[in-house]
């Protein structure tokens, strides 16, 4: 079984990681002539995939090494060394930094930067995640969604509802419509863990009560479309996930 201190321990680790490449990101950004935006753009566009390739890779070591660490904590045998995932394609984050730039051209180009923080952050961490979902494939064991801190979104809670079906890519989600198990989103801290036999199910993994809110949020949204429940599950249990909806009356209220 992978400990919940373990867990902790990853995610912290994968958390300062973020925060590191944050402040980088953000450094960058505020040292930019955004008068120019053609040029900012530019800039934007060589260092992103650049910073983004080399935190991916460490995200990418620190997940191999978790993963070695799971397999010893579940009594796993045998001579394993897991291998590393490769990072994001550059074309896709030269993608989304050209469609984020065009805040550059209006009155509050600064309304870049969040959006585009949240992305990096996402391209980041993806290495790990696939990195454990890889080597996990290579040995034909499953793997679990599972979430960390405090609270999380109902998306991923949906996802983490699944239990640990996660064995190829076509059941996790090959971004062609079949499933979307291997999708994340920025800022996200769910945690990808191998799970080869029952009792490898770490202790903070609750997938009978997560399967018990997602019927729920199923049976209220009328729909089995994982954004229809998704969406239900806001409404139906506000107080339990990140992007909680209360609904007083008439009226709705965001956290």
């Amino acid at each position: 079984m992978v400990e919940r201190a373990q867990l902790d321990t990853y995610r912290l680790a994968n958390s300062e990681l973020a925060r590191i490449v944050k402040g980088l990101l953000a450094d960058f950004f505020a040292s930019l002539d955004l008068d120019r935006p053609e040029h900012a753009r530019d800039v934007l566009l060589e260092f992103v995939p650049v910073l983004v390739a080399q935190y991916g890779d460490v995200a990418a070591t620190m997940a191999a090494e978790f993963y070695e660490e799971m397999r010893t904590a579940q009594g796993a045998t045998g001579a394993f060394t897991a291998t590393l995932a490769a990072g994001v394609p550059t074309g896709a984050i030269e993608a989304k930094v050209r469609y984020l730039a065009g805040h550059l051209w209006t009155p509050e180009p600064t309304a870049m930067l969040s959006p585009l923080l949240v992305a990096t952050d996402k391209y980041v961490k993806q290495p790990g995640r696939s990195t454990i979902a890889a080597n996990a494939r290579r040995e034909n064991v499953r793997y679990a969604r599972v979430p960390t801190g405090d609270k999380t979104c109902s998306f991923c809670l949906v996802l983490a509802s699944r239990d640990a079906v996660y064995a190829t890519v076509k059941s996790a989600g090959d971004g062609k419509g079949t499933g979307y198990g291997d999708d994340y989103h920025g800022d996200c801290d769910c945690q990808v863990v191998r799970i080869a036999k029952p009792s490898d199910y770490p202790e903070s993994y609750l997938p009978d009560d997560y399967l018990a809110k997602y019927e729920a949020a199923r049976d209220a949204a009328g729909s089995t479309q994982i954004k229809a429940v998704a969406a239900a599950m806001r409404r139906e249990f506000p107080d339990l996930v990140r992007d909680g909806v209360h609904t007083h009356g008439s009226s709705t209220v965001l956290p």
